[in-house]
């Protein structure tokens, strides 16, 4: 199975790509949350589907990125994100099954439970893990590591912050044709709004130009949920133009796309006290999904996205219209896998994370 964009554009034939995850994920009705939270035409996209292996956002952006660091004959990928990173784990997990060393350079974050089940998994899927303090040190350490690796013929590739390059982005481009053909089949209504978590931007920035392209009149709802200097509508709007310059060079019939920054939905009011940390608005997100759903979110991403998307739409009288939640979470169960792995195996400074209270327990809400 190839890409649904290359059937429009066939030059993007040409760009590295691997097969890691199970498409189209479904388009579900979520009739329960809706009537809670009023509104008449709210759905899911089950990317936390995406494969039987690992789901969630980070496994259409590896399909491109890890293809490219096989054709660049790579050997090890080193990759950011804080402690308790999905975006480390995806890496690791596919890197692992394509024959890489992975290293995961680790910032520290607002402790919670599924902080430490990664980190556990971490070591299962036997990541190098590097713990840092602020994103100076992380900056500082990945160079380290990065010169390190190239010095002992470890031949290093950078898998960016959430696998949000112009190639990893490419992911949710194809997205939105996967989308459009989904609604064509009669599978699900044509969304007005997309709600999705905004942390590296590179999911948000793929979806955005995938749904121009395939002439979707959908907008994108942008949930900040990282921090506000790195997230922000400039950004996203540069990644959009630089996913555009990659596409033109394998083929030139893609048109040009320019969005201004007023185009753009970026919500930043929904990230609370700092990235990882809990919120009123998705810890009662995330609690209605298990009731109401069966589904489960987390309370870094997905749950202040859809919490703080829908409230946002709410506000702007947008009940009635066909609103789409991409979950980007995986629901992989892995637990199995977590609990063969003593914590005190980790490097020492990720012990705290098993020895200090988690978020679930200390919210007061």
């Amino acid at each position: 199975m190839k890409p649904v964009i290359n059937e429009f554009f066939p030059g993007l034939e040409k760009i590295p790509w691997i097969s890691l995850g199970s498409y189209p994920t479904r388009v579900e009705k979520l009739e329960k949350m809706g009537e809670a939270r009023g509104f008449t035409d709210l759905y899911i996209k089950r990317d936390d589907r995406s494969s039987p292996v690992y789901g969630g956002n980070k496994v259409r952006k590896l399909e491109y990125m890890l293809a490219d660091a096989q054709k660049k004959g790579k050997r090890t990928l080193i990759t950011l994100g804080g402690a308790g990173s999905n975006q480390v784990l995806a890496t690791g997990i596919f890197g692992h099954e394509l024959g890489f060393k992975v290293t995961g350079i680790m910032m520290d974050q607002a402790n919670a439970k599924y902080v430490r089940k990664n980190l556990l998994l971490d070591k299962y899927y036997d990541i190098k893990l590097v713990y840092t303090k602020d994103t100076l040190s992380e900056i500082l350490s990945f160079a380290g590591e990065y010169i390190g690796s190239m010095l002992n013929g470890g031949k290093p590739y950078f898998v960016t912050a959430g696998a949000s390059s112009p190639i990893g982005n490419m992911g949710f481009v194809n997205a939105g044709f996967e989308l459009k053909k989904q609604i064509e089949n009669g599978e699900c209504p044509e969304p007005d709004y997309i709600i999705a978590a905004c942390g590296s931007i590179g999911t948000s920035a793929g979806l955005q130009l995938g749904c121009i392209l395939a002439g979707l009149k959908t907008k994108i709802v942008a949930v900040r949920v990282a921090y506000p200097w790195l997230v922000t509508k400039w950004r996203m709007k540069r990644m959009i133009g630089d996913i555009i310059k990659l596409m033109k060079k394998y083929d030139s019939t893609v048109p040009s796309v320019d969005v201004s920054e007023e185009e753009l939905i970026l919500l930043g009011d929904y990230l609370g006290e700092d990235y990882a940390a809990f919120t009123d608005l998705g810890c009662q997100c995330v609690n209605d999904m298990r009731e109401l759903e069966d589904i489960e979110l987390e309370h870094t991403y997905t749950g202040k996205a859809l919490g703080g998307g829908l409230d946002w739409l709410k506000k702007q009288g947008k009940s009635n219209s066909t609103i789409l939640f991409w979950n980007t979470y995986n629901s992989v169960d892995l637990s199995e896998k977590a609990a063969t792995i003593d914590y005190k195996t980790l490097p020492k400074k990720f012990h705290k994370y098993f020895t200090e209270p988690v978020q679930e327990e200390t919210w007061k809400g």
